[in-house]
């Protein structure tokens, strides 16, 4: 190549870009190896706060799709001694008959939901509203305590105020990491008998059923089911580890240990609604 020609081609841009990029990459995957476990816990941190403003814009229009059936299942088959797993913002404490319900235990791993939810409590007729010490420090705990952390570890608290009358889950295992493993907990922290109460939005099945409400105007359940399967990876990133793509009736049907498991489906062909059906329903722990 000729001096001239050098010239015409002017300052090669591409690749000192294109070799800053690789440095820079390379750069920070080394700071993300040295520092890993500050790095996960920041992340973790903006993504609470980030997943905490979302579903507060967004909960009370998840209220108006899923209250006409979560409201009567709450005030009918609610009570006792009572552990709910992510409770968020406690909107749902309104539905309860209070007078049926003893001790309460919300296991909320959102610090960001906390003050909301502790409001809410009290709007709901729980007249001491506390915090486990250990998730807490200096803290003290009441007839509805809130619990920082995860059935993915049973926090003290939760396992030495238990076994339960019932387990409450309300759009919440759509997020866990280890659906089956989740339940499995749910079932081991409940007394003989217990019920576990839950509302969860879930993959479409691939069959039609016509006993489902608007089920006859939908369109290819297999092609929305596959779509939920596509969109879930990224979905999950900006939702709170929501996967649209979780089977929670299979996996509680396909379980051992419960006496019976009840529940319904509800879905749309409204756009708004395709996404995202629901089950809702009880499962009756066995006796022995």
């Amino acid at each position: 190549m000729t001096p001239v020609q050098r010239h015409r081609e002017g300052y090669p841009w591409r690749r000192v870009l294109f070799g800053c990029s690789v440095v820079l990459l390379c750069w920070g995957i080394g700071l993300y190896r040295e520092y890993q476990e500050i790095a996960d816990v920041r992340i973790k941190q903006v993504q609470d706060w980030a997943y905490a403003k979302t579903w507060t814009l967004a909960s009370g229009f998840t209220a108006e799709r899923v209250d006409s059936f979560r409201a009567p299942l709450w005030k009918n088959e609610i009570s006792g001694n009572v552990l709910e797993i992510g409770p968020g913002l406690g909107d749902s404490l309104l539905l309860l008959s209070r007078e049926r319900v003893g001790r309460y235990v919300a296991l909320e791993p959102n610090r960001h939901f906390h003050g909301v939810l502790a409001d809410n409590a009290k709007r709901a007729g729980f007249m001491s509203v506390g915090y486990d010490a250990e998730s807490s420090p200096g803290a003290s705990d009441g007839e509805f305590t809130i619990v920082n952390g995860t059935l993915d570890g049973v926090p003290k608290y939760v396992a030495e105020h238990g076994p339960y009358d019932t387990v409450v889950s309300s759009m919440v295992l759509c997020s866990v990491d280890d659906l089956q493993g989740t339940l499995e907990r749910i079932w081991e922290l409940l007394k003989p008998g217990g019920r576990f109460v839950f509302v969860e939005h879930v993959r479409h099945t691939d069959a039609m059923d016509a006993s489902v409400d608007g089920e006859s105007e939908m369109v290819n359940l297999r092609m929305w089911g596959w779509i939920q399967e596509v969109v879930t990876p990224v979905w999950s990133l900006f939702t709170g580890n929501c996967h649209l793509n979780r089977r929670t009736g299979e996996a509680l049907d396909g379980m051992r240990g419960w006496e019976k498991v009840r529940y319904s489906t509800r879905r749309s062909s409204k756009l708004k609604d395709v996404m995202g059906p629901f089950i809702y329903g009880v499962a009756f722990k066995s006796q022995p």
